[in-house]
């Protein structure tokens, strides 16, 4: 039988010749794990007959407890653990330290499948002389008030290991061992479940890390373990061990994660010199404001900041800061971050500090546009800190309030006019004329809402604002889009440091695209069928996703014919109508003689920087020009945008400096590559681990000679704790666009009827009254009125199904 085997097995004493034993009662028991050993054998009878019952009865009992056998047992036994005789503590062993004993018995302990507890220990000036260990159900389970509804564990076990100190010999000598347990030992197969095995290895700890790096569920993780160590008896602790463990670093950080970052940034900053942070703290040394653009960051804005979007949202991080990034569009139509910046409130003050630090870090001039919501906050602050860039107001926030700011009835019937009106009126005056007879017309003369936009129309409506160059946006989608891409890495409940970690995984990712476009740009050309040189020319010029914006204008060119207008000494006027169209609406061409430049009413090249169909026809059949001239192309959407030396504001290179990393990098694939090579023989894979080896004793007499080396790079999530508090981590902010707290349904019941007994109801929107007990869905005066409206005309004015006609310009990003 295997010595190491932990099957318990019990030998109960039957007719007994011993006299003072059939005087006790026959269920006596003694339980012995395995065949008892010669030193604990106990004589239950001196004839041959009895010795063979015990014998009989020790093979039953092995064969059934051998099935695991889920029977209570019996609380009079005592159950012996059979472990190897080197691993059993004896009386008067010593041992030279407390650690010593501890780190012995708990081998027994595991061997023999149960858990150990430090007790009690007396002291003599200052050192302890008497220590004990016991099994961890020692005692027993006491409960006193309210406690979660957890098991008792405690069976007042009296196994137990005593040492002593002699100072004689300095040593510690096992007193007292007692190795007897009330209650029945782990088995092998249920070993891994026992505390005294669990322990989050420094392996799993590292692996853990880097899993929740890339956002794998803890539960993931595990399954991972499992697959990876063979099984998950074979992991050396559970799943909560790693949720707890994952809790413990928590703590560990807790209150020092201002410091974290700033240290984060501090070693940002040795691999990207360029790199520019600030923090902004108050009197406490709370962390108020962040802001933060890396080197890619700033270059980025030398090329593509002539436009930018800026939105904030929330719900990034545990103190619930506000985050605010400045986004941009690069010459392939893809979202590129500019600068980002944490906010503890959206007032016009924490605005104007983000926009002075934004122009402080970024080279070049302010931005020509910039788009953004309707925040009175942050349209003060941009007035006060870009006076030259052009504010405009996200269109689509504002379409989307017209089902808010009017009537359900005329919302369905006018919205599509109103829409019509915004996007395909061609200049100011047809704008104001049409916007005005719909107002009219719909009966919304007083709607104060409607009113305010239309003084504001020249920071919205694109026939006023589509002479300014906007890279085809007309929202603030991209940063909506953005967001929720972001948010796809962060979440309310990291730190600071994770959100740095997970928003750089986030923007990583953003910017490998960016470089996969590269690539194909380089490698891949454009598959068409063209007549017109000019298409082959833009081509090889423009990046792949602008050459189609190009080529659909250009395949649509020979649908014009032109009409002359009128002509004087500086300029041509032409009309541009569509062929085989009856009543086309033309578009109006202006040819300058002196400056060889041709412009259209339609303004896609002054508002998205890529000529339309009428310019490219005007140039291809009235001027005959078989090349796109330069002063049609604008250089942000070519392929070599990117081919120039950007400086700061004192002269200094703005570079992407991380040649430590792609040093590593490097190293690290050319060493895959020869184990992928050699691993398949053993000699070479001893030559390679010699090779190693020399190469390190090299490096050793380098360092000792006195050589400076830089260290290695420790990712940040792995450093220690900062030596030195300067930060204290930000309060808990409560912003605007948070929304309220969840009430739950009896809560909202009580309020309902409090309201309902002092006679308070809310604001219906649709009759404009306030103390109501119904709302806009089901106001009896809107009722009323779409019913007479319905007995009128004969229609239902507010069924949505008769909203089937589709406009041409709906306001959708060229680019999105």
């Amino acid at each position: 039988m295997d010595h190491n085997s932990s099957l318990l097995t019990k030998v109960k004493t039957h007719g007994l010749t011993n006299k003072k034993k059939k005087k006790k009662k026959n269920q006596t028991k003694r339980t012995i794990l395995g065949f008892p050993r010669s030193r604990r054998l106990i004589l239950f009878s001196s004839t041959v007959v009895d010795l063979l019952l015990c014998c009989a009865l020790l093979i039953q009992d092995v064969s059934i407890t051998g099935m695991e056998s889920q029977q209570s047992f019996d609380d009079t036994a005592i159950y012996c653990p059979q472990v190897k005789v080197d691993l059993i503590p004896i009386k008067n062993q010593e041992f030279h330290t407390l650690e010593d004993v501890e780190t012995f018995y708990k081998s027994y302990a595991k061997e023999s499948g149960f858990d150990v507890k430090s007790f009690t220990s007396e002291k003599k000036n200052g050192v302890i002389v008497r220590k004990a260990y016991v099994c961890s159900k020692q005692g027993t389970s006491k409960v006193t008030g309210k406690k979660r509804n957890r098991n008792r564990t405690r069976v007042n076990c009296k196994a137990r290991i005593v040492v002593v100190r002699r100072a004689t010999i300095g040593k510690y000598v096992v007193t007292i061992f007692d190795e007897g347990h009330n209650h029945p030992l782990t088995t092998p197969r249920r070993k891994h479940l026992t505390k005294i095995h669990r322990e989050v290895s420094s392996i799993h700890k590292s692996l853990t890390k880097q899993l929740t790096a890339v956002n794998v569920p803890t539960c993931t993780q595990f399954d991972f373990l499992g697959v990876h160590s063979g099984g998950v008896e074979n992991i050396g602790c559970l799943q909560q061990d790693i949720y707890n463990y994952k809790r413990d670093c928590r703590k560990e950080v807790k209150g020092h994660d201002g410091d974290m970052l700033h240290e984060y940034f501090l070693l940002e900053k040795e691999k990207d010199p360029s790199l520019i942070f600030k923090i902004e703290a108050d009197n406490e040394n709370r962390i108020t404001h962040i802001f933060w653009a890396d080197a890619i960051s700033r270059r980025s804005y030398k090329f593509y900041g002539d436009v930018v979007i800026f939105d904030t949202t929330y719900n990034t991080n545990m103190y619930s800061l506000i985050f605010a990034p400045l986004v941009g569009v690069n010459n392939h139509g893809q979202t590129i971050i500019l600068a980002c910046a944490f906010l503890s409130n959206e007032t016009t003050d924490s605005f104007v500090w983000f926009f002075k630090e934004f122009l402080d870090a970024m080279p070049g001039v302010a931005p020509r546009m910039i788009i953004t919501d309707q925040d009175p906050a942050m349209t003060k602050a941009i007035s006060e800190v870009l006076p030259q860039t052009f504010h405009r107001y996200c269109s689509w926030h504002i379409l989307n309030k017209f089902s808010e700011k009017i009537d359900p009835g005329k919302y369905t019937r006018y919205y599509d006019e109103f829409q019509d009106c915004i996007w395909n009126s061609e200049n100011r005056d047809e704008f104001d004329a049409r916007w005005t007879s719909i107002v009219v017309s719909s009966g919304l003369s007083d709607n104060g809402w409607l009113k305010t936009m239309y003084d504001i129309r020249s920071t919205w409506v694109p026939a006023y604002v589509n002479h300014i160059f906007s890279a085809g946006m007309s929202s603030s989608q991209r940063a909506e889009s953005g967001h929720a891409f972001y948010k796809r890495f962060v979440s309310k409940e990291n730190t600071l440091l994770d959100f740095m970690v997970q928003f750089n995984r986030a923007v990583t990712r953003q910017r490998h695209m960016e470089l996969m476009e590269d690539h194909v740009d380089i490698n891949e050309k454009p598959n068409f069928h063209s007549p017109f040189e000019m298409a082959d020319q833009m081509a090889r010029v423009y990046t792949h996703e602008c050459f189609k914006q190009f080529y659909d204008q250009l395949s649509q060119c020979c649908n014009y014919r032109f009409e002359l207008s009128h002509e004087n000494d500086t300029y041509m006027v032409y009309i541009a109508l569509r062929k085989k169209m009856e009543n086309p609406k033309g578009r109006e061409i202006i040819y300058a003689k002196e400056s060889d430049f041709v412009s259209c009413s339609c303004k896609k090249f002054e508002t998205v920087g890529i000529p339309c169909r009428h310019i490219l026809a005007f140039l291809i059949f009235i001027r005959l020009v078989d090349r796109l001239p330069d002063q049609y192309i604008l250089k942000r959407w070519t392929k070599s945008r990117k081919v120039e030396t950007v400086l700061d504001d004192v002269g200094v290179e703005i570079t992407d400096n991380r040649d430590l990393l792609a040093r590593r990098s490097r190293l690290c694939q050319y060493a895959v590559d020869v184990i992928d090579k050699i691993m398949g023989s053993e000699e070479a894979s001893d030559l390679f681990v010699d090779s190693l080896k020399s190469v390190l004793e090299m490096y050793n007499s380098m360092m000792a000679d006195g050589e400076t080396v830089k260290s290695a790079i420790v990712p940040a999530e792995q450093k220690s704790l900062p030596s030195q508090h300067i930060y204290n981590e930000p309060i808990q902010v409560r912003a605007k666009g948070c929304g309220k707290r969840l009430k739950a349904g009896k809560e909202k019941g009580r309020l309902k009827a409090a309201k309902k007994a002092n006679g308070k109801g809310r604001f219906c929107h649709g009759c404009k009254k306030n103390d109501q007990q119904h709302d806009k869905r089901n106001c009896p005066e809107l009722k009323n009125k779409n019913d007479i409206s319905i007995s009128q005309t004969g229609e239902d004015t507010s069924d949505p199904s008769t909203d089937e006609e589709e406009y041409s310009n709906t306001g959708v990003d060229e680019f999105a």
